[in-house]
């Protein structure tokens, strides 16, 4: 395509192509249309020769870089890059290119240095390649874990204005969908200092700059200050921000620690700094000790038991053997791997199973390998370290054989201590199915069964937990760490997060009753009539509701939920439940989340009765509830309300391809053969009539169904409002 001449340089030097590079619009152009032909390593030959005959020329280097990037030539990149920032270092262009290779290197405040320099060399001239290499940082910085470095982008996006709004959503939800640490979910504005405050001009000046996002130079001036203004909050706390924004999670963890300090008679206040420290902290070292590594073990079969019956004489101890249990693998998995795949894999418990009261805890899994060409046979335990040392006491005397750990290179992942306690499982022993289905309003039989799994898994939770020796309490147990106010103040951080931000109600109470098991005071009421400007988020659930507006409390709710804030949002969806000026679009979104955070079935099929009150009222699809509904009453085994609802369905919904794409995934997960399923069109073959297989009622067939497990952008403030929250 033609270049224009007035056009901006490509290389980023601020003039026209006219005035910098007018002998390489006809190089420029022929790169273009190798360009809008795919052909980028042809386009990378072009622009090395062009450097090799004309050296030093923005706009090639510039390319050059681009197309590097573009072929995932990073090393080759980052060479470049810094090729190019040497001959032009005032360069924008050349700056966020180098920021861009500096990330992907990892080497995340290089690069948030960088970019900043470029932010502020580019001023409010960004133009779109600068705002490209925004978007790209923002992914790299999220994926890598920097949450205040790309969550700073973003914002800086947003404030300026810059981009569309779409586009800065995406990038926004990118952010989001890599994972926010709750504590980090607030957005922390810059903080003034008093107006006695003997450093006070030298403290505006770089609270300007920090407000205008010239954050180096914002950090060189407040950390000037420290010496003059070490017991000031403000400088402390503007420090943590502009050190998370600059990718420096271990500074920004160590001020933010001391704003705790600081402002340790603001209970509340000293605590989200703590929490919002440890967050960094962990930000700086996902690895920190202690941590519960995941590991293999391995023990070599003699040649007497590999050959011959004999590992089919070794399979048969570990089949009449209550603590084994097999495992379905697929084969082909293996092999499209290039690995040999297994003869069997078993389920390794601490108990024998059959006994719904004392079902046997999941330690590891064995694989048994046959003898191979190249390698001999074995058997493989892996699964966590401490559990993996009870698999093997299991395990050692059946076999005969001694297992030893398999070096892991680094490449086995590793789990903090609470994420293990909570990824606990326990055996499933599938419950008896009534004949005529569960009476109405009794618990079903998965009921019963999930009930047990939660109190297992929560017993031992809430038995283990306060002795356990965490990273987040630099090594020291919940019991110990409450001896000094600091380890205190983190225990603290700890038990909040956790009952504030756990997607099950299960787990929020197990947080909740683990303050009495420490002896520490429950937490008090907040009253606030505008509880979203007034009260920042980690305190949301402690609202007293009760004469809260509705639009406030709407606020709340939908806010809530999109953060992430879990207790708050159900109370907030349970207070709009009861007032009588809801509207019926309120109620149906309240409904909505009590259901999911609903536990038993009894309790999920209330709730669907009044979302089908509202979807009358509102004239909604009703197809989805049915859907809901179908998957409580296959698990239930309620075979009348099962056979109703397919002839609503077949009747009502059956040209709806959403629902019918809902329904074939709820009857394949409760174990319903669908040899008949036709396009959305036609539907499901026999829905009316033939659709429900005696197979269909036992709720053991349907693992994912019942959710057996636990598991272990952004506006300007208000005026005057110190916390926002970060939605993504």
């Amino acid at each position: 395509m033609a270049i224009d001449p007035y056009a901006a340089c490509p290389g980023g030097t601020g003039k026209k192509i006219k005035f910098c590079c007018a002998d390489l619009v006809g190089d420029l152009e022929q790169l273009d249309r190798l360009l809008e032909g795919e052909q980028v390593s042809a386009a990378l030959e072009q622009v090395e020769r062009l450097l090799a005959k004309t050296p030093n020329r923005a706009c090639l280097f510039a390319t050059r870089t681009k197309l590097q990037l573009a072929s995932r030539k990073f090393t080759e990149a980052a060479t470049g890059s810094a090729e190019f920032l040497a001959a032009f270092p005032d360069n924008g262009l050349a700056l966020g290119q180098s920021a861009v290779t500096a990330a992907i290197a990892g080497k995340m405040p290089e690069a948030a240095a960088l970019f900043d320099r470029a932010r502020e060399v580019a001023g409010k001239e960004v133009g779109p390649e600068l705002e490209r290499i925004a978007a790209t940082l923002v992914q790299v910085a999220a994926q890598s874990g920097q949450t205040g470095f790309s969550q700073g982008i973003v914002e800086w996006l947003s404030d300026a204005g810059i981009g569309t709004a779409e586009d800065r959503n995406m990038l926004a939800a990118a952010v989001g969908q890599a994972g926010v640490p709750a504590a980090l979910r607030t957005r922390v504005l810059f903080e003034s200092c008093p107006d006695d405050s003997p450093w006070r001009f030298e403290f505006d000046i770089n609270l300007k700059a920090a407000r205008e996002w010239r954050l180096s130079k914002a950090l060189t001036g407040f950390r000037s200050l420290k010496k003059l203004a070490s017991q000031s909050p403000e400088l402390a706390a503007n420090l943590g921000r502009v050190c998370e924004l600059l990718a420096l999670p271990f500074e920004a963890a160590e001020n933010w620690l001391a704003v705790a300090r600081l402002r340790s008679a603001d209970h509340d206040a000293a605590v989200e700094a703590t929490g919002r420290a440890m967050a960094l902290e962990t930000e700086a070292d996902q690895d920190r000790s202690p941590v519960i590594p995941f590991v293999r073990s391995a023990a070599m079969l003699p040649a007497a038991e590999a050959s011959g019956n004999g590992l089919d004489l070794m399979e048969d101890k570990f089949r009449h053997d209550g603590r084994f249990e097999t495992a379905p693998f697929d084969r082909s998995e293996w092999v499209s791997r290039g690995a040999v795949p297994p003869r069997s894999v078993w389920r390794v418990y601490d108990a024998p199973g059959g006994d719904m009261a004392v079902p046997g805890r999941l330690l590891a899994t064995l694989l048994v390998f046959g003898r191979q060409t190249d390698r001999e046979a074995e058997l493989v335990l892996q699964g966590f370290e401490p559990d993996v040392a009870g698999a093997v006491a299991v395990v050692e005397p059946i076999s005969t054989v001694a297992f030893s750990r398999l070096p892991d290179n680094g490449r086995l992942p590793v789990a903090t201590p609470t994420t293990w306690l909570l990824s606990t499982q326990f055996r499933i022993v599938p419950p008896t199915v009534p004949a005529g289905g569960t009476p109405v309003g009794q618990p079903g039989p998965l009921d019963i069964m999930l009930e047990g799994q939660r109190q297992r898994l929560w017993t031992r939770f809430l038995d283990l937990w306060p002795d356990t020796a965490l990273p987040e309490l630099l090594g020291k147990t919940p019991q110990d760490a409450l001896h000094d106010a600091d380890g205190a103040r983190r225990v603290e951080a700890l038990l909040v997060e956790g009952e504030a931000t756990s997607r099950r109600r299960d787990a929020t109470e197990a947080w909740g009753a683990l303050r009495g098991r420490l002896g520490l005071k429950p937490e008090p009421a907040i009253h606030s009539q505008k509880p979203l400007e007034e009260v920042p988020p980690m305190r949301w659930h402690r609202l007293a509701l009760d004469g809260i507006a509705l639009d406030e409390l709407r606020g709340l709710f939908v806010t809530a939920v999109d953060a992430g804030f879990d207790l708050a949002a159900e109370r907030a969806a349970e207070a709009i439940i009861l007032r009588t000026d809801s509207a019926p679009e309120d109620r149906w979104e309240a409904l909505g989340l009590l259901e999911e955070r609903a536990l038993e079935s009894v309790r999920k099929l209330e709730i669907i009765a009044e979302l089908r009150g509202l979807a009358a009222q509102l004239k909604a699809n009703d197809g989805m509830i049915d859907v809901s509904e179908m998957r409580i009453r296959l698990q239930r085994g309620d075979q009348a309300d099962i056979m109703r609802l397919l002839d609503h369905l077949r009747r009502d919904h059956s040209r709806d391809a959403k629902v019918l794409e809902a329904l074939a995934e709820v009857l394949m997960e409760a174990g319903v053969d669908l040899p008949g399923l036709t396009s959305a069109r036609g539907g499901p073959a026999g829905m009316g009539s033939s659709a429900a297989p005696a197979g269909m009622s036992s709720p053991g067939s349907a693992p994912a169904a019942g959710g057996i497990w636990t598991p272990g952008g952004a506006q300007p403030a208000p005026a005057g409002e110190k916390k926002t929250i970060w939605t993504p």
